[in-house]
């Protein structure tokens, strides 16, 4: 694992080939960048073809969750909704209203999971955007946005959003993408705690802390809050990542 120290914390970046998973049953769950926040959890999980799961679920004034779908097929139940994993997607369940049922198909079904604390402040913004529960999204039908320093830059990389701000209180996600050469230029963000989850064909430069860091696809990275950072690749290179973002700025960190 990659560590540099940051002004609080650390970035960190563990490898793909340095993630194992216990594989004695149907369904393994490996934890992966811990203490990197206080009560973030992210998992990467696996579910052997044709096996089935009832994921555990949390309270309203417990956890949020959230399941991204990197790989393979089946369907997830959610109550009386069914959903088609046909593609990488994101699903944020109504926390503990509904069961939530996982079915792999033919071939295994790979997921990220994370779970972090519900405060009083992802109730009010909640509750304030309206947002309805649950939330099944693909990447593919995601919305484009462009961020006015990218544009300005000349950057080609395009955003997406997954997860808007307010719409599930402090949490966020994105995905980027661009086929070199191409790049995302530094910048910093003074209340975010940022996690980058590297998918199809990624093969880029990560530029955080002033250090240049090689990732591919299956890596996953850590930049805390009030660090500079950017990403680049060569012609031969591939930017393909969705992010995950805490924002505490209703914190003193």
């Amino acid at each position: 694992m990659y560590r540099k120290e940051g002004i609080m914390q650390e970035i960190k970046i563990v490898k793909a080939e340095e993630i194992s998973f216990d594989t004695a049953g149907d369904y393994g769950e490996t934890e992966i960048l811990k203490d990197t926040c206080p009560g973030i959890r992210i998992c990467k999980c696996r579910l052997k073809a044709g096996a089935e799961i009832e994921l555990e679920v949390y309270g309203e004034d417990d956890k949020m969750q959230l399941l991204f779908f990197t790989g393979g097929s089946g369907v997830l139940r959610s109550g009386n909704k069914i959903y088609s994993v046909d593609d990488q997607a994101v699903f944020i369940p109504d926390f503990d209203r509904e069961p939530v049922i996982l079915t792999a198909g033919e071939e295994e079904m790979r997921l990220i999971r994370i779970t972090g604390p519900m405060t009083e402040v992802d109730h009010r913004q909640m509750k304030n955007c309206q947002y309805v529960l649950p939330r099944f999204v693909r990447l593919r039908e995601s919305i484009e946005y462009t961020e006015r320093f990218t544009q300005e830059s000349g950057s080609k990389v395009v955003s997406h959003s997954i997860i808007a701000g307010r719409h599930l209180g402090r949490y966020t996600m994105g995905w980027n993408i661009g086929a070199g050469p191409d790049f995302i230029g530094q910048h910093t963000h003074p209340t975010l705690e940022q996690w980058y989850f590297m998918i199809d064909g990624s093969d880029f430069t990560y530029v955080a802390g002033g250090d240049k860091i090689p990732v591919k696809e299956g890596d996953v990275s850590f930049t805390p809050h009030g660090t500079s950072h950017g990403s680049e690749c060569t012609k031969e290179g591939f930017i393909n990542y969705v992010w995950f973002e805490l924002n505490r700025a209703w914190e003193e960190v």
